[in-house]
């Protein structure tokens, strides 16, 4: 089971990861199930709080799109997998990262 973190606007993956206020946060199954999720709102973007957000919630797994390198590399300092540049929905990122198909890069239409 993964703790995954996923900056939001709406239910699309925020196109930057200090640019949105949202986060989903949620634990996943193997398969792609959703044992538990919720919405954690930040007071302003940051690319900081995000990180910490990130650590304080012990996550394993951050899903995002327009990572600075700086904070991609802290984050994986901090054992923690950072997948990037995807574009898509927060169901199919899942979806996707249950498959063990979800890579950097990756559009999901």
């Amino acid at each position: 089971m993964a703790r995954i973190l996923i900056p939001v606007t709406g239910e699309h993956i925020a196109p930057r990861f200090d640019g949105c206020t949202e986060a989903w946060i949620g634990r996943v199954d193997e398969l792609g199930n959703i044992v538990q999720e919720r919405i954690l709102v930040l007071a302003h973007p940051s690319a900081e709080d995000m990180c910490q957000l990130a650590m304080n919630e012990h996550v394993d797994v951050v899903i995002c799109n327009g990572i600075e390198s700086q904070y991609f590399d802290y984050l994986q300092w901090k054992k923690i997998q950072v997948i990037d540049s995807v574009i898509g929905t927060v169901e199919r990122a899942l979806d996707s990262w249950a498959r063990k198909d979800l890579t950097n890069g990756i559009i999901l239409t």
